[in-house]
C-alpha cells in the first residue's frame, strides 16, 4: 500500500480553483516546473482521459509546448474544467482519490469571493502573465505551487494573512501578490540577465 513519505507531506501540491459567474466551467490555477504538461504529453490531474495514449490536451498543445520539463524553471498551468462550482469539483476529486489514484489526501483551506474590480478572464490571465514573467524560477521549497497559491489567492481575496499550505515552505516565504499588477517588460533587468529564470528588479 502506498504511503506519503516524509517529503511527500513536505510538498503538497495546492492550487487555486476559480468559480465565474453564468458558466458550465471553472478553472484550476496551479504552478509547476516549466512545460511539465507538454512534456508529460498531456497527462494532468483534471481531465478523465488523462490516461489515453494521446488524450485531448495533448491533442491541443501546440508543438512549441512539447518539449523536456526544466525543474528550475516556473510556468502557471490554467485549466478549464467541466465543474460549475466547488462541489462538482470536489466530487471529479473525490472519484480519483485513493492510495492507488490520482490523489491521496486532499484539502480545501481557503474560500472567499473575489474583490478586485477587475476580474474578468481576460484581465486575470494578464495578471497571472506580468506574475510568472517577473520571477521565472522555481524552487521546490521556496517558490512553487504553494507560494503561487498563496500569492494569487491574497491578490484577489485582498487578504493579508495567508500563507502557503505547509509550515516549511512559509519560512523563507513573503508575499508577492504585487507582482500580479505591473507589466514586467516595464523593469529594468541587472546587467547579463535575461528574465527567464530571473526576478526583474
Amino acid at each position: 500500500m502506498m504511503r506519503e513519505s516524509p517529503r511527500d507531506k513536505l510538498t503538497y501540491h495546492s492550487l487555486v480553483f476559480l468559480e465565474w459567474e453564468n458558466s458550465d466551467y471553472c478553472s484550476i490555477i496551479e504552478g509547476a516546473f516549466l512545460n511539465g504538461a507538454g512534456g508529460y504529453k498531456g497527462k494532468v490531474n483534471w481531465y478523465d482521459d488523462k490516461n489515453e495514449d494521446v488524450n485531448a490536451l495533448y491533442k491541443a498543445l501546440p508543438p512549441e509546448m512539447i518539449s523536456p520539463w526544466l525543474t528550475t524553471a516556473a510556468e502557471v498551468r490554467c485549466y478549464d474544467v467541466k465543474a460549475k462550482n466547488l462541489d462538482e469539483i470536489k466530487k471529479y476529486i473525490e472519484k480519483y482519490t485513493g492510495h492507488d489514484k490520482r490523489f491521496l489526501d486532499p484539502h480545501y483551506t481557503f474560500s472567499h469571493a473575489a474583490r478586485l474590480t477587475y476580474r474578468s478572464r481576460s484581465n486575470i490571465a494578464h495578471y497571472i502573465q506580468n506574475y510568472i514573467s517577473r520571477n521565472g524560477t522555481y524552487s521546490e521549497m521556496t517558490r512553487n505551487c504553494q507560494t503561487l497559491a498563496a500569492d494569487l489567492c491574497s491578490f484577489l481575496a485582498g487578504k493579508k494573512d495567508i500563507v502557503p499550505y505547509h509550515p516549511i515552505n512559509r519560512i523563507e516565504y513573503y508575499n508577492k501578490s504585487h507582482l500580479f499588477l505591473y507589466d514586467s517588460s516595464m523593469y529594468k533587468q541587472k546587467k547579463g540577465e535575461t528574465l527567464k529564470g530571473k526576478v526583474a528588479r
